[in-house]
């Protein structure tokens, strides 16, 4: 089955987006100093993005053992992923407003933006579409801001205070 290839794909990636982050710390140069306020922020981020895609990829798998893919799993898959996802915009607000306490994360925003965006996305999935697609694309959304985290900390700013 391909939605079967596709969702352990996702996994495989997203636990390697998540195993990547001591890789991270070493081209930082982090092992020199402490990590900033936006770096711990930063890595957060990319912790959750990683965690939510291992676990929506890994359930549909779990659940398609019992009656196989079919728009009733991708109806529970979405509403978890919404539920999951939802802890993590919480988590990423409460970033934010402590980042801009601090001075930092300037385009912090626009990924908070587009969680919130797919967050919408998997509602309508779970109302109306109750399809595979939109629910990879969740997935697949989740591994880009995964991935956009990780390359700002392996290529920090000089603002992240960086040499």
């Amino acid at each position: 089955m391909i939605e079967e290839s596709i969702l352990i794909v996702i996994a495989e990636i997203s636990v390697a987006l998540a195993g990547f982050s001591g890789i991270a710390a070493a081209f930082g140069r982090r092992q020199q100093r402490t990590w900033s306020g936006d770096e711990r922020a930063k890595l957060a981020n990319l912790l959750n993005h990683s965690g939510i895609a291992l676990f929506a990829s890994l359930i549909p798998l779990i659940f398609a053992q019992a009656g196989g893919f079919d728009a009733g799993l991708w109806m529970v898959c979405s509403l978890l992923w919404v539920f999951f996802a939802s802890f993590g915009i919480g988590f990423s607000i409460r970033n934010l407003r402590r980042a801009r306490r601090e001075g930092g994360l300037e385009t912090f925003p626009f990924s908070l933006a587009g969680f919130v965006a797919l967050w919408l996305f998997q509602v309508g999935n779970a109302l109306i579409w109750q399809m595979a697609w939109p629910y990879f694309l969740a997935l697949t959304g989740n591994l880009a801001f995964a991935f956009v985290q990780f390359m700002s900390l392996v290529n920090p700013s000089r603002e992240d205070g960086a040499e």
